[in-house]
């Protein structure tokens, strides 16, 4: 199971790294990673704080799953936190019902295909083995 926390504790990290590149040197594509607004072709401009936030609560849920594995902190509540972690990205993967998750209905937009093709099922996956290392440990 320790391999299993290490995958996901490498996905989260690069997950956080390609949000503190947006933020220091832009999207270059924002279409491709923000959802477009329905009847409208305009990319909303993702803000500069809002990525660097992800990027540390995605940091943060990685070092979740690298304290299995090094035991840095000892706290048994940490268990929880990391199902609540597995229900958020499940959450994620089946989304709003508009604009993010395989249910949405705003599918006229480049980032709404990728939603569909990567983006929510890599947060399925991630919820999935998250909540597979918890509950069989």
């Amino acid at each position: 199971m320790d391999v299993l926390a290490i995958l996901i504790s490498i996905i989260l990290i690069i997950l956080a790294i390609l949000h503190f590149f947006w933020a220091l040197f832009g999207i270059k594509n924002p279409e491709t990673v923000v959802p477009t607004e329905i009847g409208s072709n305009h990319v909303k401009t993702p803000n500069k704080i809002m990525a660097v936030l992800v990027g540390l609560i995605l940091l943060g849920f990685a070092f979740v799953f690298i304290n299995r594995i090094i035991d840095y902190v000892d706290f048994e509540w940490l268990q929880y936190v990391s199902i609540g972690i597995g229900i958020i990205f499940i959450i994620r993967a089946f989304g709003d019902f508009k604009y993010v998750g395989f249910f949405k209905t705003a599918k006229n937009s480049k980032f709404s295909a990728l939603d569909t093709r990567y983006y929510s099922p890599l947060c399925l996956l991630m919820g999935a083995l998250i909540l597979i290392l918890e509950l069989m440990d």
